[in-house]
């Protein structure tokens, strides 16, 4: 795609909605939200016989807003604050925007434009809801940021069997702007399938052309939800640099739901940033539980209790296995529209 087009588009798109939101704008609701995650974390090298850190932390301080101006158009804004240990956050907490989008309804059939600052369209990054206290695996891994600068169609498959999305992004992450943002746009496609209830199958790609290199990342997804089971599954393959260097990833997370309120976790994951180099891969062990002590609509977790024993061991020998035991309070609200 050309840079003139490229304008063009964007230009198009952005005139589009804020010409739809005139045409419809009337006075809305709001409602505030609030997440917090308080955490106990303990971490250790090797067999655990020894504590490396100790140490309590909020983790996770979300302030959301989010308004209503019609039925059609709706935004929202996150901020996020969280305890640190970094020499530009002196008094041991930092700050950052999150989130910041409009959604727009009804300009693409059955679907919405979304934009603003909003998750990828990448893997099982977008609906990630922290089943275990890590990350997912493409954040974690640092290979797609959790939020990006950008604008995404977003649209729902007929009959409920599914959903698709192109996305174009600066294709930095959220934690970079203005001159910290390169001249080359990510572009963005995923799409999920429901071919039969409890199944889904999906996948993603995102291509950024760099002026030496390009970045082209590819993921494939699978969940099974049969009661009690529910069981993600992800494949990542990357290609970025020059020379290019391939990367790949595997992600396994079981879930057995004992009771409405109590379930058990487990998480394998894979990571070999560069297969064409020995000894450079790891793997990544997670168990523990969720304990909601209460749920809010839709069985959002409303005060929640998780407990993660997590181990990282190494392909190289010569490295010592990570250990961290991390046990977290959640408790997350939303006021009634206003």
């Amino acid at each position: 795609m050309g840079k003139l087009t490229k304008v063009v588009l964007i230009s198009f798109v952005m005139a589009l909605c804020a010409q739809y939101a005139y045409a419809g704008l009337a006075p809305g609701k709001s409602q505030f939200k609030a997440y917090t995650w308080f955490r106990y974390t303990v971490k250790a090298e090797g067999n655990f016989t020894e504590l490396d850190e100790s140490y309590f932390g909020l983790e996770r301080g979300y302030l959301r807003w989010e308004h209503a101006f019609t039925d059609k158009i709706k935004c929202r804004v996150n901020v996020d604050i969280f305890s640190s240990d970094k020499e530009a956050d002196p008094h041991g907490a930092g700050l950052k925007l999150k989130y910041g989008y409009v959604d727009f309804k009804g300009i693409i059939p059955e679907g919405k434009i979304t934009v603003g600052l909003q998750k990828p369209y990448f893997g099982t990054i977008y609906d990630w809801k922290y089943v275990t206290i890590e990350k997912s695996l493409e954040d974690k891994e640092k290979i797609v940021s959790s939020a990006d600068y950008g604008i995404t169609l977003n649209t729902d498959i007929s009959e409920g069997m599914g959903e698709w999305q192109l996305g174009i992004y600066n294709g930095e992450g959220y934690k970079k702007c203005k001159s910290n943002v390169d001249k080359y746009p990510a572009f963005t496609g995923n799409v999920r399938f429901i071919p039969i209830p409890g199944l889904t199958i999906g996948g993603s790609l995102l291509y950024e052309k760099k002026e030496a290199s390009k970045r082209f990342l590819m993921a494939g997804v699978c969940r099974v939800a049969r009661r009690p089971i529910d069981c993600w599954g992800e494949l990542i393959m990357t290609k970025t640099g020059k020379p290019e260097i391939t990367g790949f990833g595997v992600m396994i997370m079981p879930v057995l739901k004992l009771n409405p309120n109590f379930e058990l976790v487990g998480r394998v994951d894979y990571w070999d940033e560069n297969i064409d180099k020995e000894k450079d891969s790891h793997y990544r062990m997670i168990g523990g539980f969720n304990y909601y002590i209460v749920k809010r609509k839709k069985g959002k977790p409303g005060v929640m209790l998780q407990v993660n024993y997590e181990r990282k061991q190494y392909e190289d020998p010569n490295k010592e296995a990570e250990n961290e035991f991390l046990m977290q309070l959640r408790w997350e609200f939303a006021t009634n529209p206003f």
